[in-house]
Formats: C-alpha cells, structure tokens, sequence
C-alpha cells in the first residue's frame, strides 16, 4: 500500500540512526555519482502511475521474529531494534524490486538486516574497546544532519517524533551517542578520504563514456564542476566503506556470534 506522508517521515526516522550500517554497503551501490547529478531532476519528479506501482507493494513480513535476533560476544539484539531497522529499509528494498520486475526476497533481507545490525554491534563494542568519545560538536552536527534528513524544525520536534516510535529522551541520547561514534571509528580507521584532482577526472570521464557507449545522451552529464562536490562525496564514502568492511573482517575473525533468524 501507499505509505502516506507521516508514516514516511516515521520510516525515515526509524532509519536514521543506521547511517553507518548503511555505510557498509555503499560501495556496492553501482551508481555512478555523475550518472546520478544527470538524473537527479527527473528522479524528483513523481513518476506517472507511481501510487498505483506502490499500492502493489508487499507488506513486511516480520512473523516469527524471535526476541533474540542475534548475540555478539554477549550483547543481545532484540526483536526491538531488529523490527524498527527491517521496516526503515523494507520500502525501498521493495520499491528497487518492484523496478526491477523482480520479486523482493523477504528472507534474504531479514538475513542482511540481521548481518548489518551484527556488524554494526561489533563496532560499537570496537569503539568503546578504543575508548572514542561523542564530543559536544560532533553530537550537535549529527542531531542537524537528523534534522535535515526528517525535514523537521527543531531539536525538540526530532525527539517528540522519536518519542512516538517509544524512543525516550535517554534512548535517543545514546544512540546518537552511538552512531557518533562510530562515525568517528570507521573515520579512523580510514584516514584521509579526500579523493585527489586525478581521482575525480577518471571519475567523471568514466561516468561521461559510459553513457556516450550506452547512447541514453538525452540527459547530459552536467559539466565536471558542476558536479565536483557529489563526486567528492561518493569517492570519499567509497574509501569509509572499504575501511569499514575491512575492520569488520577482522573483528568478526575473533567474535562469538550467534544468529537465530
């Protein structure tokens, strides 16, 4: 069915606070940042038939989700937190299916929430084992980014939306607490992720021969300048990504985990 504007905005925010499990899989996305820019326009724009193609989206199907999802070296993921990132990411997953006129596989997207949130723990517990703290700027800069990604005004509408999904005051305080600090681990880890001058060029020489040799020319790419900062910004999630699935790998190597899916 058609999600309507509130319970969008409830689904964003449920997922706000897995940026960096999203992290995890971005280099895996294939989009070209460039490609991207050149289609940002026409992507805005609501597609004709569009609620009619959402009306046939599948419910989530979250029967038989145990109350211990998984354990990571002792810590319990709970039905909780399993259920609120599986219905975050489930309209989308199901959105890109339905595009793709294939049927989205329910199992294997409970297997990967399940895995995201598994390695998601696994950092947490690094950056605690590292002693990494959530200074003051860093949580205002990461309430803002909250506050622009829901569209919402203030700090005190960010909590109270929160507070409706049974997210207190304290239990919103340490998640992005959280998610601080995992940001500040995986940017550790990765060291400088500025892509050079030469990085972004064969980027957007790339993106610019790939669409010549497809001939979809209808959309032109926008100049190199004009499309800098996105590139920048995909290159430089590229690297904390790579850095991520590395630490990742090496954490799970000496962790006891149990999955009950």
């Amino acid at each position: 069915m058609a999600f309507p504007a509130t319970a969008r905005k409830r689904r964003l925010l449920a997922a706000a606070f897995i940026g960096s499990t999203a992290l995890l899989s971005a280099c895996g996305s294939g989009e070209d940042p460039a490609d991207g820019a050149a289609e940002s326009s026409a992507a805005s724009e609501p597609a004709a038939g569009a609620s009619e193609s959402a009306a046939a989206l599948p419910e989530p199907d979250l029967a038989d989700i145990p109350e211990v999802v998984a354990v990571v070296n002792g810590t319990e993921i709970g039905r909780d937190i399993f259920t609120t990132t599986y219905e975050g990411q489930f309209q989308q997953a199901a959105s890109s299916a339905q595009a793709s006129g294939q049927e989205l596989d329910q199992a294997q997207l409970r297997t990967t929430v399940a895995d995201n949130l598994v390695s998601t723990e696994l950092l947490r517990q690094e950056a605690e084992k590292r002693g990494i703290e959530a200074s003051p700027e860093a949580l205002t800069a990461a309430t803002d980014k909250l506050l622009e990604s829901s569209q919402l005004g203030s700090e005190e509408e960010l909590r109270a939306a929160f507070a409706e999904q049974g997210l207190d005051d304290a239990a919103f305080d340490q998640q992005l607490s959280d998610q601080v600090k995992l940001d500040a681990l995986i940017a550790e880890e990765a060291g400088d992720t500025a892509p050079t001058d030469q990085e972004i060029q064969d980027t957007y020489d790339a993106a610019v021969a790939q669409q010549e040799s497809s001939g979809e020319t209808a959309t032109p790419i926008p100049p190199l300048e004009d499309v800098r900062a996105q590139i920048e910004e995909q290159l430089s999630g590229e690297k904390l990504s790579a850095a991520a699935q590395t630490l990742i790998a090496e954490l799970r190597e000496g962790a006891d985990i149990t999955v009950n899916l």
